[in-house]
């Protein structure tokens, strides 16, 4: 049985590992095997901080521990974490495009499509979009090597120009809205 917050302290943890990524990602694979009990978990918890689709269960200088569910057709711009992040799916699907952005342009590098138990680890200099492409809420598990909120530097690309922005929350999801599709 999932329990949120011995998840939690696993991952803290794993911070003293030389590779912490890789440690979270055996701690995250292990805990999307029992989907229903994760989804739970977030569902029941107290102290939990939402911010639209994302429910953090933990968030500090050094980890950020959330539950991603996106709806059906949802899209995002690219965007950077400027941290290592750990994705593992537990319900649906999410695709991830995966972008290099070189001498002031942004170009695509490749994709994967991480399908229910999938689990991948994006490096601190990965920059990505998702986008949920079932008929159905997608659900994801998501940590990362920092505070997600507040990392400085952060940057997105505007999807009508591909043209390098700061990070803003209240912009990405008027570009998400634009960009997303109902099923």
């Amino acid at each position: 049985m999932f329990d949120l917050q011995k998840f939690v302290k696993e991952c803290q943890l794993a911070l003293d590992d030389p590779k912490p990524a890789q440690r979270v990602e055996a701690i995250v694979k292990e805990a999307i095997a029992d989907p229903e009990a994760v989804r739970d978990a977030f569902e029941k918890a107290d102290n939990v901080e939402r911010q639209g689709p994302i429910t953090f269960a933990w968030r500090d200088a050094s980890l950020s521990v959330a539950d991603v569910t996106t709806p059906p057709g949802l899209k995002s711009p690219a965007h950077n974490h400027n941290m290592w992040a750990v994705i593992g799916v537990y319900e649906g699907q999410e695709h991830n495009k995966f972008f290099r952005y070189e001498n002031d342009e942004l170009q695509e590098k490749g994709e994967r499509l991480l399908k229910e138990g999938d689990v991948a680890v994006l490096g601190p200099e990965a920059v990505h979009a998702i986008a949920n492409p079932l008929p159905t809420v997608s659900g994801a598990l998501h940590v990362y090597g920092g505070d997600l909120v507040e990392q400085p530097a952060r940057s997105m690309w505007n999807p009508h120009t591909d043209e390098r922005e700061d990070y803003d929350i209240s912009r990405l999801i008027t570009y998400v809205n634009e960009m997303s599709v109902t099923q």
